[in-house]
């Protein structure tokens, strides 16, 4: 008995070509770990070359005035304001939702060289000279837009939202400083606007450094946050359609589906988590979206899990999924701005519990088989939580930098409100859906194995279905062949035998003459050679003139001064028997005159023949006395009887639909032959319907 391959398994041919190239999937892991190893060492020698702003001087926020729909002063109702504010800022509006405005004012003296700015009795005439900037400023994700300010001039930033354009650009943003517009002496001041609808504003961190570090630096928070998350988007996106493709067309399989709906649920979260633009008017609806789909993404990945360890999702835990996927989308309609803060900082805690226990039972199913698909998409799945925290944290805007990092630690980066569950996206949906095809593959060896003995049974059922029915044709033919022999005996005892009978009896009894002879002799020639030929024939004479010519040549043969026949024929009502039913019919009359004339000794025979609408009544009488029993009658010069004729005689009325009764009494015997001429429970009509029930 063949075995079913495990998940690990793979084909041979596979496994050869492994293990001749065992070295090249070990050769391109280690290449891998060296490029991240040395890019992460790169990133931590450019990372310490640079400087953090710890605070700035004065922290203003406004209302946007209704008589400035682009947001370009700064004079409306003031909301809030700091001196020597610390970075980063988180501010939490309270109260409905409206356009404000921010404002940063930071003194960037502390952090200048001499060199930094343009010095003309070193330089010459700035009119003439040119020089590019040494400092540079990077804000980590300019979340809100930004307009950046250095001494009075404008030098950079992202749109900023308006009364009628909402932005969120999650977007690094590096701001060279220029040599010329920096005072040698100080002051030198950098304001930065910020406005936004969001019920809170956050500040990112924002770092001073050489331009070459701090352009590193940008490259590397922009490749995280934007190249990788445009390329995750790509991918759960293609994913996401291929697998939905492979569910419409094996609809059976809805696993594919499943994975094909968690991928483009993860397509539709963060596309609608880094939208740049939308009317203020739509941010209502946008908000709605994120929930509903984030929720939905939450259920469908706890029950693919479920899936996956092959467990039910038992009703309350159902409940609780559904609850806490639900909640956001169904409560936030109702909340106002400030509920809306409270519910991002509440929701991830409401998911966390089902979570979890899917994350402890594939735990356990890992423990109990030591699945390694399982193993890493536990990993992967861990790995997926811990990022998805960190992201509703900067949803929520509540991450902020660690203070005691070294100033070449990648911890001081952990401040920046930059989405990174993107990361863990593409491993994780290539590790779901090779763990299904895995099981799909299980699925079809397993159909391929049922398959390969549902033939082999198939064969060996076909073996005996064709020796059975070669058993079968052989006893067919056996019967059939016993079934002609039985008719022929029927057919010689009773036709040809009786007629034989008959004539031996008239030659005997000297009343027939030569020519008589020869005619009887012919009809039995007749006789013989339509038995034995494969289209009998017919007969379709009314059955009162078939026995009414039958009794009449018995009569010429038989009767004389020791011999009566005597027949009673009534003429009128003429019926056709179909078939060969007249032939046994006559047949029940030859026989059982035969029967009289060879061991009777009867001087007298009587035929009647009696008719009703619905009855055929034979009755064949003798004046013999034998006192014989009638099972077994014996005459010495026919010798011992097989008692078949009456036997034959009964088939062949039951076989019509009749009956058939013999008496033998001390007066003689008689046999009566009853036959219906309409079927039971039928009604009698006229002598036509009959005929026809008769066919049968």
């Amino acid at each position: 008995m063949s075995t079913v391959p495990s998940f690990n398994q793979m084909p041979p041919e596979a496994q050869a070509a492994l293990d001749r190239f065992w070295w090249a999937p070990l050769l391109a892991a280690s290449a891998l770990l060296v490029f991240i190893g040395l890019m992460l060492w790169n990133i931590t020698v450019q990372l310490s070359a640079i400087r953090t702003i710890p605070k700035a001087e004065r922290y203003e926020l406004r209302t946007v005035p209704p008589d400035d729909p682009a947001a370009l002063r700064f004079n409306g109702p003031l909301l809030d304001s700091s001196t020597d504010t610390p970075l980063p800022i988180v501010d939490h509006q309270q109260g409905p939702a409206t356009l404000r405005k921010a404002r940063l004012l930071i003194d960037l003296q502390p952090f200048l060289d001499p060199t930094d700015s343009y010095n003309e009795q070193l330089e010459g005439d700035r009119e003439i000279n040119l020089r590019g900037p040494n400092k540079a400023i990077l804000i980590s994700q300019s979340v809100h837009g930004v307009d950046v300010y250095l001494n009075g001039v404008w030098l950079d930033g992202f749109p900023r939202s308006t009364a009628d354009d909402r932005f969120m650009w999650f977007r690094p943003i590096m701001v060279p400083l220029p040599a010329k517009l920096l005072r040698a002496n100080g002051p030198n001041h950098l304001v930065i606007d910020y406005t936004s609808w969001e019920p809170h504003l956050t500040f990112s961190p924002i770092y001073v450094g050489n331009v070459g570090n701090v352009a590193f630096i940008t490259e590397v928070l922009d490749f995280v946050g934007g190249s990788l998350a445009n390329a995750s988007k790509a991918f759960c996106l293609l994913a996401g359609l291929f697998m939905l493709g492979v569910w419409v067309v094996n609809r059976s399989d809805t696993t594919f589906g499943l994975v094909g709906s968690v991928a483009m649920f993860w397509f539709i979260v963060y596309t609608l988590s880094l939208w740049v633009h939308l009317p203020p008017s739509w941010r209502d609806a946008w908000l709605w979206g994120f929930y509903a789909c984030t929720g939905a993404l939450n259920a469908l990945t706890i029950i693919f899990v479920l899936r996956f360890i092959n467990e039910p999702l038992t009703r309350p835990m159902a409940g609780l999924v559904a609850l806490s996927s639900s909640v956001a989308a169904v409560v936030s309609p109702f909340l106002g701005s400030e509920g809306e803060v409270h519910l991002a900082h509440v929701w991830i805690w409401l998911m966390l519990p089902p979570q979890a226990w899917a994350l402890w039972r594939l735990l356990r199913y890992v423990r109990r088989t030591r699945h390694r698909p399982a193993m890493v998409l536990l990993v992967l799945l861990g790995l997926a939580a811990l990022l998805i925290f960190h992201d509703f944290h900067v949803m929520a805007h509540q991450i902020g930098p660690l203070s005691d990092a070294a100033p070449g630690s990648l911890l001081r980066l952990v401040g920046t409100p930059m989405y990174l569950t993107h990361l863990a996206l593409p491993p994780l949906l290539i590790v779901m859906a090779r763990v299904h095809l895995l099981k799909y593959g299980e699925s079809t060896q397993r159909v391929r194995e049922a398959n390969r003995i549902l033939a082999d049974s198939l064969r060996r059922r076909e073996l005996e279905l064709a020796l059975a029915y070669d058993r079968q044709s052989d006893l067919e033919r056996r019967e059939a062949a016993q079934e002609e022999r039985d008719r022929l005996y029927r057919e010689l005892h009773d036709g040809i035998g009786s007629r034989l009978v008959t004539t031996l009896f008239s030659v005997r009894d000297g009343h027939v003459n030569p020519a008589q002879l020869e005619q009887s002799l012919m009809e039995l020639l007749q006789g013989v050679r339509a038995l034995v030929s494969n289209s009998p024939h017919r007969e379709e004479r009314e059955f009162q003139n078939i026995l009414f010519d039958y009794c009449v040549n018995l009569d010429s043969l038989l009767s004389g001064k020791n011999f009566q026949l005597e027949y009673d024929i009534p003429s009128g009502q003429e019926f056709v028997m179909l078939d060969d039913a007249a032939r046994d019919l006559l047949r029940v009359v030859e026989e059982t005159v035969a029967n009289t004339l060879k061991y009777a000794n009867a001087s007298r025979v009587r035929i009647e023949m009696e008719q009703t609408d619905t009855q055929l009544t034979l009755c064949i009488s003798d004046n013999g006395h034998s006192a014989l029993s009638p099972q077994l009658p014996q005459r010495p010069a026919f010798g011992t009887s097989t008692g078949m004729g009456q036997a034959h005689m009964r088939e062949r009325m039951e076989s019509l639909g009749g009956r058939y009764e013999f008496q033998l009494n001390e007066n003689g015997a008689t046999t009566w032959a009853v036959l219906p001429l309409v079927q039971p429970g039928a009604p009698s009509g006229g002598p036509g319907a009959p005929d026809v029930d008769q066919a049968g």
